[in-house]
This record gives structure tokens, C-alpha cells and sequence, in this order.
């Protein structure tokens, strides 16, 4: 059984999510993983200082390798710069905005940060749903189902960001296409 789970408050959420409301178009952005956490979590706190001693200790290799011009030296300062590339570029999903525009000819989906997929984009009149399933209480699939397929559509795992960001997407959609339906999606999506 799954322990209670605090309520977010109305800052946090507002913290995370962002809705730019116009006449010609309309964009919700989803904050980043790294920014959805609380500025006293214990997970950013552990990363902010992994990633400081790790700068730290990279700069000493690199600045004794150049003093001692020894390639022993050398070859394990590039080691650790090429580790901690590797770790940056493996994490790099956690600091991705997901935005959402939509005006009435499309719906664009993209993904803003360093190393990010290209942005998709789908004529609004070929959307049929806002699709989604829910596994134990949570979200689990969010998805743009049209006439070619499924699109799926990133979201925070957080319930009652989920939420708010659900049916702040659903009103942009069914803002430009009334028509566009709020429906479950199939177990196999």
C-alpha cells in the first residue's frame, strides 16, 4: 500500500507549470524534473554537490596534469572529463522543459534544453482524443491520439500536477477544436 502523500500547494504547482494564453496561440510549458523538486530536496541537494566536487576534482586533474606533464596525469584527467560528459549527457532529460503551442492550424510539441529530440508537429483538425491511463491512482500514459497514431506526451508523474496539467492541455486543445475528446487510451498504448 502506498503511504499518504501531502497535497501541493498552489505555489508549487504554479512553480511548475506555465500557460501563455493568446488570440493567435496558446503554449503550456511543463517545468523540468530538476526544477519540479523543491528547492530543500535531499535528491538536488546530493546533485548540486556531486556535481561541484566533481568540477572541483576534474579542474585539480586537469591543472596537475598541465604543472606535472606526465601522461599518467593527463590520460586520468581526460578520463574523468570524459566520465563526467558521459554522466551530463545521460542526465541531460532531467533539466528538459516540455512545451505544448497550440493555435488553430497545429498543435506543436517540443522538448527545450541541451540534446533535446526534435520538436513534432501535428495538424490540430487530425486530433481526435487527449488520451491517457491511469495505474494505481497515477497517470501513467498521456498521449495525442490522431488519425495517423498516438503521440505521446511527456508529464511529471506527480498526481495533482498531472492533473492540472491534463486539463490545462485539454482546454488549450478543445479551445482551438471543440471537438477534440478526453479519452482512455487502449492497454497496449
Amino acid at each position: 500500500m502506498n503511504p499518504p502523500q501531502a497535497k501541493a500547494s498552489l505555489a508549487e504547482l504554479a512553480r511548475c507549470v506555465r500557460v501563455q494564453e493568446g488570440e493567435q496561440q496558446d503554449r503550456l510549458e511543463l517545468a523540468s524534473a530538476w526544477a519540479r523538486q523543491p528547492q530543500d530536496a535531499s535528491g538536488r541537494t546530493v546533485g548540486l554537490i556531486a556535481a561541484g566536487l566533481s568540477g572541483l576534482l576534474i579542474m585539480l586533474l586537469l591543472l596537475q596534469a598541465a604543472m606535472a606533464r606526465t601522461m599518467p596525469t593527463l590520460v586520468l584527467a581526460l578520463l574523468a572529463l570524459s566520465a563526467a560528459l558521459f554522466f551530463c549527457w545521460h542526465f541531460r532529460g532531467w533539466f528538459w522543459r516540455t512545451e505544448v503551442d497550440v493555435d488553430a492550424v497545429r498543435v506543436r510539441l517540443a522538448m527545450l534544453g541541451w540534446g533535446v529530440p526534435r520538436p513534432v508537429e501535428l495538424p490540430i483538425a487530425d486530433i481526435e482524443a487527449l488520451a491517457y491511463r491511469m495505474e494505481q491512482g497515477r497517470l501513467a500514459v498521456l498521449s495525442l491520439r490522431h488519425r495517423g497514431g498516438e503521440l505521446p506526451i511527456p508529464f511529471s508523474g506527480q498526481r495533482e500536477l498531472d492533473k492540472l496539467y491534463c486539463n490545462i492541455l485539454l482546454h488549450l486543445l478543445q479551445k482551438r477544436r471543440p471537438e477534440i475528446s478526453f479519452a482512455a487510451a487502449s492497454e497496449t498504448t
